[in-house]
């Protein structure tokens, strides 16, 4: 019961009540005897209204809300009425059963009442402005006030009478000239004949009714406030009243004295009883204040509307006697009229901005209210050119001359935004706001438009002018900029913090996961080399592998971890970019088999691959869409899959694919409901694809035999950082980042992903992704193949069993193409699985005349952390490769001067300083097959020695082209696209492990070599 709002417990079927602090304000003198005390003997007289609410919660266990409810509360020793909005929640025990009721509590009555008010005010506006007389005018008010019989539970209208001294009652200063008698005009809720309603007041001589109150409401010229408990009030005066609203009589009344805006003279009366069920506070004082001001404003339309009519009948008078001589004058007079009609029509359209009128002497002939209060200028004879000076700063002089200018001799209309002199402080509590300075002050700025009034013979006349303060939207587009700003830093600190954490990650892992796959090759290959061993050896030995395998494990956990997270941190930074490829969707889920094939047989779970018939239906055979991110998704379930399957006793995992040219709603293989976040972003590249074309639904599907998943664990899915129970990461282990990934990468394809799983029977995962229909390929452009090579960092790739099939991989060609694209660089993380083909025509030759490339490998080795330099060359060496060490990009340089690929004017005799394989100088002439560099080192780092060695071979230093691959733990696009840039033939990176890394080398080799 911690909620700071008004809250309330109804337990058991007694529906006792238990209540937080908050509520006792709104239960007031029920307190302390509500608590712990049944709600329906609390709440006898409305407790009604709650049973049918009480009883659905009990049947539905559902969630039931009631809006805007009319309660009557004893507040400050009255009866208030109030109105709350509550949401009946169920509370339910361990078994499913409703025991109690909670109730969070929200007061309306402000909301309500001020709504009731505001619309009794249009209503009365839109009556009173249609009004063209005064008994119209007083006709109206009441057919406005007759709706709101709440705030209004009675009302009455006097209106003075003219005395006949003037036609112009409203231009009379004498007060008794004007309020000397007045006559009823209308009543709601007064009998006829009542004496709290008589026909006529005589204010002058009169004491009976309300006149003393009126006298009073005449001298403040405001609305009045009557205490009917007042002993000089004749109580006996309201007997008889048929009492709108609640039907309770008024404890008191408000006289509105109503005047036209144009004069102080008060020219009618209102007098409204009050509501006796709400408090005559500030929000009821303010709407009859602008009930007041609504009705002075009418009335003064009203008024001049019929002095416009007076004036006109005694004109027509008068052109009747003097007709013939006056047609002429008359004429004018009328056309005179017309204008200034049509002025005073302009004026209303722009009277809530400040409207100025300036002759063509540059002297102001008129400024409304607002113009003062924007500029305040208070001087009466005042010339623009005089004016500028003081509004303006002076670099604004020169401009606001200009704008004069175009106005007088252009005669053209003008508008302009201009910063003043004055300043003003935007009134903020936001801490924020305060600490960017966001409250400080700041200019006024206003905007301005203007045209020229021009006469019959088209000279100027005037010019006529409004103004806008526009200082709060020029603050808000400041105060927009600068947190736009701010966001822009807190992205580029995110994404150096994730770069500098990823590659700080990366560069341990890859001494870490070498070194245990050498102690595990070492390991197995004295096993198999020593057939004496001992018992109490062997299993030592064995147990030496099995540590160097939960390293090798528990490392790659760490890496599937940091991928996992730098994707998640693309995808929230809006920087994940989708690239469409030309691809077959069946090629996919071929390769997805392909790369757990190893991982399955390792852990006993059977692994298919099926293709529904829909697919073949569909003919989408070739699909233009970004394979790498399906592939991503495809792994991230089937890890999951295999993870949960491989302790069961029954295992096996199938991959299904099926197609649809419709949007689906269930997932044609296995009959799964799709979920989609509303309001799911899609990527622009994939929208724009697209758009080129018919386009298809691919969907996939992936069926385990698994341990199935609890309702609880249910809820839990693709949720960020959530797993099925406590105890999966325990069990599984995993990242909780995997399914809320696959979630967002589906979605942003376009499609959407859905589950089904029983305990202790399995579960089946499936998602459909949006996909453009493509042709296959030209043969020639079919030589390139790989998914995108920018993405291929992020995705999740499975352990791969360390030993003997290491070699197999290495000798292993590439699989068939997956996808065609031009070929770039490349991350490593599914590379072991999808490799490349290159176009002759897309490398230079490869320089390389003394060996073939079935002889052992001449690698150079540019790294300076000497722990991750010393294991990886060892690592190499046991791959049979021959290696060569530099600590940095300057000693790669000059080891190549003493390669083969060297120039004869190139070539540097050996120095015994330089750093060789074991030797202590370089040979004169060494072979070369690849260099391994790291990116970031002291004295010249990777990308300013690959810059280097292509100038060179542009330049002729170097014969042929020299194969680089970037060895990096930076694994962004952007990065990656860097280094490619940069002149790197391909991108590995960290961690990886050495057969994948031999793999590679022989691929960019047979590539090169064409």
């Amino acid at each position: 019961m911690r909620d700071p709002n008004p809250s309330v417990l109804f337990w058991g079927k007694e529906v006792v009540m238990i209540y937080n602090e908050a509520y006792i304000e709104l239960i007031d003198q029920m307190h302390p005897m509500a608590m712990g005390k049944s709600a329906r003997a609390v709440f006898k007289d409305y407790w009604n209204h709650f049973v049918p609410v009480v009883s659905r919660n009990m049947l539905t266990g559902e969630a039931v809300p009631e809006k805007d409810l009319l309660i009557f509360l004893q507040r400050s020793n009255i009866l208030e009425e109030t109105y709350f909005s509550f949401t009946f929640l169920p509370v339910v025990d361990d078994q499913g059963n409703v025991v109690g009721h909670y109730e969070p509590v929200t007061e309306n009555t402000k909301q309500v009442i001020s709504e009731r008010r505001l619309s009794t005010l249009l209503r009365l506006s839109e009556e009173t402005s249609t009004a063209r007389t005064l008994d119209a005018f007083w006709r109206s008010i009441l057919q406005a006030l007759s709706d709101n019989d709440k705030d209004v539970p009675f009302a009455t209208i006097y209106a003075v009478e003219d005395d006949g001294d003037s036609s112009d009652c409203s231009s009379l200063s004498s007060i008794k000239s004007v309020v000397g008698e007045c006559s009823l005009k209308g009543s709601l809720g007064v009998p006829e004949g009542h004496p709290a309603a008589p026909p006529r007041l005589d204010l002058l001589e009169g004491i009976e009714a309300f006149i003393p109150y009126l006298h009073e409401a005449v001298d403040l010229r405001k609305p009045t406030f009557v205490d009917l408990a007042d002993p000089a009030f004749p109580m006996n005066l309201l007997n008889g009243i048929n009492w709108r609203g609640f039907g309770d009589p008024c404890k008191s009344l408000v006289i509105c004295p109503i005047m036209p805006t144009t004069s102080r003279n008060v020219l009618g009366f209102l007098i409204v009883g009050l509501n006796s069920r709400r408090p005559y506070d500030d929000d009821y004082q303010q709407f009859m204040s602008v009930t007041g001001r609504l009705l002075a404003t009418s009335l003064a339309f009203v008024v001049l509307h019929e002095e416009e009519i007076r004036s006109r009948e005694k004109m027509i008078v008068q052109a009747e006697l003097m007709k013939a001589q006056l047609a002429e004058q008359l004429d004018i007079t009328r056309k005179e009229v017309a204008r200034n009609e049509k002025k005073f029509q302009r004026f209303a359209e722009r009277a809530d901005v400040a409207i100025f009128i300036v002759g063509s002497d540059g002297h102001y002939t008129y400024r409304n209210q607002s113009w003062f209060e924007i500029f305040q200028l208070e001087d009466d004879d005042l010339d623009v050119r005089d004016a500028w000076p003081r509004l303006c700063y002076d670099e604004d002089l020169p401009k606001c001359e200009e704008f004069f200018r175009r106005l007088m001799v252009e005669n053209c209309a003008i508008t302009f935004e201009l910063r003043l002199r004055r300043s003003w402080t935007p009134a903020v509590d936001d801490p924020a706001l305060i600490a960017t300075d966001g409250h400080s002050e700041q200019s006024v700025w206003i905007l301005c438009s203007a045209y020229p009034e021009i006469s019959d013979s088209g000279e100027i006349k005037e010019i006529v002018g409004c103004v806008t303060d526009i200082s709060r939207q020029k603050w808000g587009e400041w105060l927009q900029k600068q947190r736009t700003e701010d966001v822009l830093k807190s992205k580029r600190q995110l994404e150096n913090f994730i770069d500098t954490t990823s590659h700080e990650m990366r560069n341990p892992l890859g001494a870490i996961i070498q070194c245990a796959d050498g102690i595990i090759a070492s390991h197995e290959s004295y096993i198999k080399s020593i057939r004496t061993l001992s018992e109490t050896e062997r299993r030592l030995l064995e147990s030496g592998i099995d540590a160097a395998q939960t390293i090798s494990q528990c490392s790659q956990h760490m890496k599937c971890i940091v991928d996992d997270v730098l994707t998640m941190s693309k995808v929230d930074s809006g920087l994940l970019v989708m690239t469409p490829v030309d691809s077959q969707p069946e090629i996919i889920g071929q390769h997805a088999i392909k790369m757990f094939k190893a991982e399955a047989k390792a852990v006993g779970v059977h692994l298919t691959f099926t293709v529904d018939p829909s697919f073949r239906q569909s003919g989408l055979d070739w699909v233009s869409l970004d394979p790498t991110r399906v592939l991503q998704i495809i792994i991230n379930l089937i890890t999951n899959a295999i993870k949960f399957t491989k302790l069961e006793s029954r295992r096996i995992v199938t991959l299904s694919l099926g197609a649809s040219m419709e949007r689906p709603s269930r997932c044609i293989v296995c009959d799964i409901d799709y979920i989609r976040t509303s309001a799911a972003p899609e990527a622009p590249s994939l929208v724009a694809d697209w758009a080129k074309g018919e386009c298809g639904f691919i969907q996939f599907a992936i069926q385990d035999t698994g341990r199935g998943l609890t309702d609880d664990e249910k809820d839990l899915l693709f949720t960020r950082f959530s797993q099925a129970s406590p105890r999966t990461h325990i069990r599984y282990g995993g990242s909780g980042l995997g399914l809320f990934i696959s979630r967002r990468l589906t979605e942003m394809q376009g499609g959407a992903i859905g589950f089904s799983s029983r305990t202790r029977a399995g579960s089946t995962f499936s998602f459909y992704i949006k996909a453009r229909r493509s042709t296959p390929p030209k043969p020639l452009d079919a030589m390139a193949s790989g998914p995108d090579p920018d993405e291929m960092s992020d995705v999740l790739s499975p352990l791969t069993p360390v030993g003997s099939a290491d070699d197999e991989l290495i000798k292993t060609p590439p699989p068939p193409p997956l996808v065609h694209s031009p070929v770039r660089a490349r991350s490593d993380s599914l590379e072991r699985y999808l490799e490349e083909d290159c176009s002759p025509a897309k490398r230079p030759s490869l320089h390389r005349p003394h060996s073939s490339l079935s002889d052992p490998l001449h690698v150079l080795l540019v790294e300076d952390n000497l722990i991750n330099q010393r294991v990886l060359a060892n690592q190499l060496r046991n791959k049979g490769c021959f290696v060569s060490v530099a600590n940095h990009g300057v000693e790669a340089l000059e080891f190549l001067r003493r390669t083969t690929y060297a120039s004869p004017s190139y070539v540097t005799p050996a120095s015994t300083n330089d750093n060789s394989d074991g030797s202590g100088s370089f040979p004169p002439v060494m072979a070369l097959d690849v260099i391994l560099m790291d990116w970031e080192m002291p004295v010249m780092d990777g990308l300013s020695a690959v810059k280097e060695i292509r100038r060179m071979q542009k330049e002729g230093m170097l014969r042929g082209h020299v194969p680089v691959i970037a060895v990096t733990a930076n694994v962004r696009n952007e990065q990656i696209n860097q280094a490619t840039e940069a002149g790197m033939d391909d991108v590995v990176s960290k961690p990886f492990r050495v057969p994948e890394l031999c793999k590679r080398m022989r691929s960019l080799i047979i590539q090169l070599k064409g």
